[in-house]
């Protein structure tokens, strides 16, 4: 190698010189790699910055979603009281109002509305009646129909303090028209109405007026007084009443309004021999009409 002037430098100096310069090149090289290095690591730690204001932001805004309605969100205890309040079921509230009307210690006032399986004294409705006269004076009302009227004396029960008051409009072959027809028989200020149909009329006529008889007596209403419709007694094959029809008519009507149903039908099927129940095709003799008031007493005593 050579000098300025052209002068051979010495062998010694040749070899620092390129020494020096391997040395800047590997110092530059290294320089850039951590530049390089910094750079990748500043960038990680800009986009972790960034997704982590992103998550914080969306949580607070499902964080305060909620309190943008201006309600408080409801304690546990506070939701366990209220589900104890209030039965979950319309018909568990509709069978405790009944209930409480017939076991209260307000004086009250019953409408049964039936046909011939309810009418005479001899009945499932005077039979209830005694049993409430253990505990109360029970008067009831027969519906005469030679009159369209109710007749003027009265079959009375027990001496208790509270007073039970029944009117019972039923009548041979009633059908739930007959209240909408017959003036009077739908007693206003009853405090509990009894529907005991379904053993006569065609299914047709039988589902419409049922659907309008509720409709008069507002049956479900949250204001309105507590309505119990009646799964009658199985009849005889030989019946062309359609009791089987108009049967699942009543108890359609009861599911679709939320209304409780005294289960005769079920209390003669486990019975046994529910034919031997029977005084003819459809009408329950003695025993048949004590099971019946049997299974009343117990729907309102349970």
């Amino acid at each position: 190698m050579r000098d300025k002037r052209g002068a051979s430098l010495p062998k010694n100096t040749q070899g620092t010189s390129s020494k020096l310069q391997w040395t800047a090149l590997i110092v530059l090289v290294l320089a850039i790699v951590a530049l390089l290095v910094v750079l990748f690591s500043q960038q990680q730690d800009y986009r972790a910055e960034a997704e982590s204001a992103r998550d914080t932001t969306g949580s607070g805004l499902s964080q305060e979603a909620p309190a943008s309605s201006g309600e408080a969100s409801p304690s546990p205890s506070a939701t366990e009281s209220a589900e104890e309040a209030a039965p979950a079921d319309p018909v568990d509230a509709a069978t405790a109002a009944a209930q409480d009307v017939v076991n209260g210690s307000e004086d009250a006032v019953i409408n049964v509305l039936g046909d011939s399986t309810s009418n005479t004294s001899s009945e499932w409705v005077y039979r209830w009646a005694e049993e409430l006269g253990a505990e109360a004076s029970v008067s009831v009302h027969t519906w005469n129909p030679e009159a369209g009227t109710w007749f003027p004396q009265t079959r009375d029960f027990g001496a208790g303090e509270r007073t039970i008051t029944i009117w019972n409009g039923s009548a041979i072959e009633g059908n739930p028209g007959f209240p909408l027809e017959l003036n009077g028989m739908i007693e206003p200020e009853a405090d509990l109405t009894i529907l005991n149909y379904g053993h006569f009329g065609q299914p047709d006529v039988v589902a419409s007026s049922l659907d309008e008889l509720l409709g008069t007596l507002d049956a479900g209403g949250e204001d309105a007084a507590p309505v119990v419709l009646t799964a009658q007694n199985p009849a005889l094959p030989t019946w062309i009443g359609y009791a089987d029809t108009n049967r699942d008519a009543m108890r359609a009507a009861a599911e679709e309004r939320g209304l409780p149903v005294i289960d005769v039908f079920a209390a003669f099927e486990e019975a046994g021999d529910w034919e031997s129940l029977l005084v003819d095709e459809v009408n329950p003799n003695d025993d048949g009409q004590q099971l019946w008031a049997d299974t009343v007493t117990e729907f309102f005593a349970a």
